[in-house]
């Protein structure tokens, strides 16, 4: 059943982070090479790198790195399959700044949505989950896009910020294969045609209480769902936080991907910030049952219209050949 099926997730994830702890990866990665973008903003900044402190790798703005296919894989195989990847980033409506983080490195992408409640008053609640997208990232560069758990674990258990986040972090391996971990309400969708083709698992406590890592959580990354799928050329893989999720649902997202692609082309830019820009509008509506106002009203909790929030969204194409980025959120 359910608990049977979370059991065995836990159970993988916890074998694999173990089996994996005495990695090269250790503890926090000090100084690193990467790129970085404004704390709102869509696409590319500039090509200028830059060598950081991974603590306080949000300070600056930078942009894109292209990093080559060959190197990421080891072999010319690899350079057959390839994410292109966009973003698109913003804070909930009336606010400067958001707690939403994500990182796109090669083939892997992650999104961290941080929990504004779990923060004493007048501290970054971003804090915490900005951490896990800087260091799950370098740990992706260390270990490889295999090991993403791994990463992912390792860069909670060396958090030194105030906070909670949810975390979904995924990878396309040199066969097409999209493997994933989400623990809580971010999530993952493939959308290929006309047709959403898969969807990650929500996990939560109770409604609107996602699991979360958190200084005092007591959920851990060996809870979180495990996910695989088969991807084909051309599919689209969206990585978003719950912004997204609770104000678009999967069949206008593929429709919204699909109208974006006829008028600018196969440009994950514009299809993150079209599903982005949706669901800021979808949000601020009173007179719309959300994904959210519907799942409330199945707990028997009122609510009407959109659900205000951070929104970010990660658009990638599967594609041939295309050059891979290295970017962190500021």
């Amino acid at each position: 059943g359910e608990e049977e099926g979370k059991e065995k997730d836990t159970v993988r994830n916890r074998f694999e982070i173990e089996s994996l702890q005495s990695s090269s990866f250790g503890k926090v990665r000090t100084c690193c090479k990467m790129a970085f973008v404004g704390p709102v903003g869509v696409g590319v900044v500039s090509k200028q790198s830059m060598v950081c402190d991974a603590r306080k790798a949000w300070r600056k703005d930078a942009g894109r790195v292209s990093m080559g296919l060959f190197d990421m894989f080891g072999n010319k195989e690899a350079a057959n399959w390839s994410l292109d990847a966009g973003y698109a980033s913003y804070p909930m409506v009336g606010k400067t700044r958001g707690e939403d983080a994500f990182f796109i490195e090669g083939n892997s992408l992650g999104v961290f949505d941080g929990v504004n409640s779990a923060v004493p008053e007048g501290m970054d609640a971003k804090a915490f989950s900005q951490f896990l997208a800087v260091n799950t990232s370098a740990g992706v560069r260390d270990l490889g896009i295999e090991k993403i758990n791994v990463a992912l674990n390792n860069a909670a258990e060396v958090n030194p910020e105030q906070g909670a986040s949810t975390a979904c972090v995924v990878a396309m391996d040199r066969l097409g294969r999209l493997m994933g971990i989400n623990l809580g309400d971010s999530g993952a969708l493939v959308a290929r045609g006309d047709k959403a083709a898969y969807k990650s698992p929500d996990q939560s406590h109770f409604f609107n209480c996602p699991y979360q890592l958190g200084s005092a959580s007591d959920d851990t990354v060996a809870m979180g769902k495990n996910f695989r799928f088969q991807l084909e050329e051309g599919d689209w893989v969206i990585l978003a936080s719950d912004g997204l999720w609770d104000n678009v649902y999967p069949a206008e997202i593929v429709r919204l991907i699909n109208e974006t692609v006829e008028t600018n082309g196969e440009d994950p830019n514009s299809v993150a910030n079209t599903l982005a820009q949706m669901a800021i509008e979808k949000s601020t509506l009173e007179a719309y049952t959300s994904p959210f106002a519907a799942e409330a009203k199945k707990n028997n909790v009122e609510h009407r219209g959109g659900k205000l929030d951070d929104v970010t969204v990660i658009a990638s194409y599967v594609t041939r050949g295309a050059p891979q980025y290295s970017i962190v959120s500021a």
